[in-house]
């Protein structure tokens, strides 16, 4: 049970600082609750969260920041590489689609040209999704349960939304410039959308996959970038090939 002290009836209003564990509860009197805090024992994990909110004060935030635990050079170079080479093994994939729309390229090099740039674009949108579900889990602003999952996949799917439409307007016109096919710019901005609203999603998902599979959710950062290297290659050579092979004849050149 916390200690409390109750004050006077006359006493209606008193200064509490935000380090102050004093709360006043109602008019007639004040309650000072005396609770745990990091000024009392000293949790890393909870400071932590505490500051990241912006409690207590942020003067604090500079006592509690705590060093990485070291690790010599070849456990964690095994560590890390292991998770490497299993994506450096993962993302060859993609050159298994480029052999099967091998012709596509050789037809239509505009594919090839502006290819890194959908895959970048890909990397880059699932990147972001993904830290800001890293840095939420970290801080605890962001839960693994249904609800927060549900909630935050939500609010990244009308993000995603916004970035694949204004991102495809950009590719659209960047490839018209250059390229000055209207049928082209089409299926680069076309293929440009999707790879956005796919990334968006998955480097948004895959945090909370990792962190339920009791993996370290940091490590999504890095496999964000292969798994839309592989999926926006895939999304690519199949929406290029549709409009570009398929409904050519519909667009203007």
């Amino acid at each position: 049970m916390p200690a409390r002290l109750e004050a006077p009836e006359r006493l209606r209003a008193v200064p509490v600082k935000r380090r102050d564990p004093a709360v006043a509860v109602s008019p007639e009197k004040v309650t000072f609750a005396k609770d745990d805090s990091p000024y009392d024992s000293y949790d890393p994990e909870r400071a932590a969260r505490l500051c990241d909110s912006g409690l207590p004060d942020m003067d604090v935030c500079d006592f509690i920041q705590t060093p990485p635990v070291e690790a010599d050079a070849l456990s964690e170079a095994w560590s890390r590489g292991r998770w490497l080479l299993g994506l450096l093994v993962l993302q060859s994939t993609s050159s298994m689609v480029l052999v099967r729309y091998e012709q596509l390229l050789k037809d239509h090099l505009v594919v090839t040209l502006f290819l890194t740039m959908l895959v970048g674009a890909g990397g880059n949108a699932g990147n972001q999704s993904a830290i800001k579900v890293i840095r939420g889990l970290a801080t605890g602003t962001i839960q693994t349960t249904n609800a927060s999952i549900r909630r935050t996949l939500s609010q990244q799917a009308l993000i995603a939304l916004l970035l694949g439409t204004g991102l495809s307007v950009g590719g659209f016109v960047r490839v018209y410039v250059t390229n000055g096919s209207i049928a082209n710019s089409v299926a680069i901005s076309t293929s440009l959308f999707l790879i956005v609203m796919t990334s968006v999603l998955t480097g948004t998902a895959l945090p909370f996959a990792l962190a339920r599979m009791g993996i370290d959710p940091a490590n999504a950062g890095t496999s964000i970038q292969v798994l839309m290297d592989i999926l926006g290659v895939a999304i690519t050579c199949v929406t290029c090939d549709l409009i570009l092979s398929q409904f050519a004849a519909s667009l203007p050149t």
